[in-house]
């Protein structure tokens, strides 16, 4: 068999990988699929079939320093986050002809105040090039689901689009991932709020209402199971 047979095969035996991760908690827990039920599911099947799979290749394409500054419990804390965003090459080898091989791009970022900013987006990028390349079922698609509205409280007003007055790079990749930080589907609702995509479009009147209305919430690892968001001191609930 050459290299695409076996990726064939594996893909046809791989069964469905369940949503066994549960991440957050109180309302913004949500189910995803772990690594460790990732790697279960190939490593016998690339056994069976001489299969070997591996990060060859590594770039940073993006990464930067965040400051953020929260408000909790009428203290206000400073921190500063790692983001990083790294393309990584994913290569699947026949063993048995280790010069056939078949490369697979993918991408991953990482938030974090320590460390593990690198290791989160190598983990992201590693997950999904082999959920992608085996076609591996997961039970939903999340693009038929919503977000939730956690932007609604942003005012409309601002949506007004301008060519002279966009938000630095920095600006950018900070508000992205304090989005992301809060649990918020960045590209669902920039979308849905200013017809936009990419952190990158909005305006410096945008970018500071953005920051205004989610700086204050709790991130998601913080929330408590029995209390919902908290914005200027009132529940938020999305």
């Amino acid at each position: 068999m050459n290299i695409y047979e076996k990726l064939l095969a594996i893909t046809s035996e791989i069964k469905k990988v369940a949503k066994n991760l549960e991440v957050g908690v109180g309302q913004s827990q949500y189910k995803a699929v772990g690594e460790a039920d990732v790697l279960t599911a190939v490593k016998e099947l690339e056994e069976k079939y001489k299969v070997y799979s591996y990060p060859c290749d590594r770039e940073i394409v993006d990464s930067a320093i965040l400051q953020t500054e929260k408000e909790y419990n009428n203290k206000i804390t400073r921190n500063n986050q790692l983001y990083m965003r790294l393309r990584t090459v994913y290569r699947f080898v026949n063993v048995e002809k280790p010069e056939e091989y078949i490369d697979v791009p993918t991408y991953g970022d990482g938030v974090d105040t320590q460390d593990k900013a690198p290791g989160k987006a190598m983990t992201y990028g590693d997950k999904y090039a082999l959920m992608k390349a085996y076609k591996i079922i997961t039970g939903d698609d999340p693009d038929q689901t919503g977000s939730p509205d956690n932007m609604n409280i942003i005012d409309k007003k601002t949506t007004k689009k301008s060519t002279n007055n966009k938000v630095t790079d920095v600006e950018a990749k900070s508000i992205y991932a304090l989005m992301v930080r809060k649990g918020i589907n960045v590209v669902h609702d920039l979308q849905k709020n200013y017809g936009i995509s990419n952190t990158a479009d909005l305006t410096k009147e945008q970018y500071l209402s953005i920051f205004k209305a989610i700086n204050n919430m709790p991130d998601k690892e913080e929330l408590d199971t029995n209390d919902g968001r908290k914005f200027d001191g009132e529940p938020y609930r999305s």
